[in-house]
């Protein structure tokens, strides 16, 4: 198994299928350091061979190493050979998620506008969020958290009044904070 610690504190665990034997799930292990190896996930589909430990699972600054334990309807197969030990990062670590591309604003027949951006080159985006500032009011989220692709968002007409001048901007998040 291989493991790589993400700046969020969570860590990917992947792995090559075994070439014996008929496999019909995994179990990622983990062992902390000092401590027993226990199954940090549930049973997982044999396909991906890949699967992100959430940090709310792992101590920050702590040392892991991993295995995958194949299985199948009759018994469990021997995990794989340990990972190289990675240290789970802290918030700290995180970066803030740099400025995204200036919003481009298209409106479309229908009413509604197509909110498209670049994605940033600095620090790491887990969602976005359109802000709308209609002329004279204060400016507020008129989407929810977006997932980070595709980078654009269709803001339905009954969310925009007809006739009225709309800015838009982009907002930035991931699992520690919120970017410029």
């Amino acid at each position: 198994a291989q493991a790589v610690a993400n700046a969020d504190g969570s860590v990917t665990v992947s792995w090559s299928a075994p070439t014996e034997g008929t496999v019909t799930s995994y179990v990622i292990l983990a062992t902390r350091e000092g401590q027993p190896r226990h199954a940090i996930s549930g049973r997982l589909e044999p396909n991906p061979t890949s699967y992100t430990v959430d940090s709310s699972e792992l101590i920050p600054g702590a040392s892991y190493t991993f295995q995958v334990g194949p299985l199948n309807v009759h018994t469990h197969g021997p995990p794989s050979a340990a990972s190289a030990a990675v240290v789970v990062a802290t918030a700290d670590a995180a970066q803030p998620p740099g400025r995204p591309g200036a919003a481009q604003a298209v409106a479309n027949a229908d009413g509604s506008v197509t909110v498209s951006w670049s994605a940033p080159t600095e620090g790491t985006v887990t969602s976005y969020v359109i802000l709308a500032t209609r002329e004279g009011q204060p400016r507020h989220a008129i989407s929810g958290r977006l997932e980070p692709n595709p980078t654009s968002y269709t803001v339905d007409s009954s969310e925009l009044i007809p006739g009225a001048s709309y800015t838009f901007q982009v907002g930035p998040l991931n699992v520690h904070t919120h970017g410029p």
